[in-house]
């Protein structure tokens, strides 16, 4: 402890080797001699106990007022470990959303900083931009109008794979003028296809005449039709130009519509190609 009076039996915490203080010997000392019959073993366990007990006492002052050889008080290394890992952990909790917060600001800024980008112009090839020529509206996407006629064009590919004459008897009718334009500009493969349906007609009443099939009035030219497929309840009826009836037909066997005809009707007979 501080303020006790230093011993010269305390040993300095810094030192291995020391020595003992010498302590004068009183004159009547020097000059008195052992007494009779006190054997020397004795008067060596009487010393050696004497000097003992003020070397336990001056031990256990040295213990208690010496400081802890590392430096550091006994109390404050017992009560480091319960507070330092505590550190550590709160560190580690706060760490992530401090971390976390700036790049979600940046980002904020970084979208509020850029301005709406303009949509990509679609390119087409010289056959599309054709195709599409007059063909879209105003605010419409022109890859909509184009992919109606590359589906119908794909539709009916399919089906001459299987019967030229089916797609033959669907261009008669249905006489769309989006899929002829598709086939002239985009399946060119359809071709004979989309001529041979515009000799033909379906069911309905026609006017026979040498520049038949118009557009313009329901009309056929003469000559020799059959239906593309024989049905059910099938008739044609052929009349002259006065109403004359020239002749009526099942469908069974090509009909030969001829120059005094002025007039037709078909029913139930769906289409009739050109033979």
């Amino acid at each position: 402890m501080h303020g006790m009076p230093s011993s010269p039996w305390c040993l300095p915490p810094d030192h291995s080797r020391f020595r003992f203080a010498e302590h004068p010997v009183p004159p009547e000392q020097k000059v008195h001699r052992m007494k009779p019959g006190l054997r020397k073993s004795a008067a060596a366990r009487v010393l050696t106990a004497g000097l003992l007990v003020p070397l336990l006492g001056t031990a256990t002052a040295c213990t208690a007022s010496d400081p802890d050889p590392q430096g550091t008080p006994k109390a404050a290394a017992t009560s480091s470990p319960s507070t330092s890992p505590a550190s550590p952990k709160a560190g580690a909790s706060s760490s992530p959303a401090s971390d976390q917060a700036p790049p979600a600001a940046s980002e904020e800024q970084d979208g509020a900083g850029q301005s709406p980008q303009p949509a990509p112009v679609p390119t087409f090839n010289e056959t599309e931009q054709r195709f599409l020529e007059g063909k879209v509206p105003e605010g419409m996407d022109p890859n909509a109008v184009l992919q109606v006629g590359q589906e119908r064009c794909e539709l009916l590919l399919t089906a001459k794979s299987a019967d030229p004459e089916a797609v033959i008897s669907e261009l008669i009718t249905s006489p769309l003028a989006e899929t002829s334009e598709a086939i002239t500009v985009l399946c060119t493969d359809l071709l004979p296809e989309l001529e041979a349906a515009a000799l033909g007609f379906p069911d309905g009443e026609f006017a026979v005449a040498e520049a038949a099939p118009q557009a313009e009035k329901p009309s056929i030219a003469a000559g020799t039709y059959r239906p593309y497929t024989v049905t059910e309840g099938c008739t044609i009826s052929v009349f002259t130009a006065s109403g004359a009836t020239i002749g009526e037909y099942d469908g069974t066997v090509p009909v030969t519509i001829g120059a005094d005809a002025a007039r037709v009707e078909s029913s139930q007979c769906y289409s009739w190609l050109r033979v």
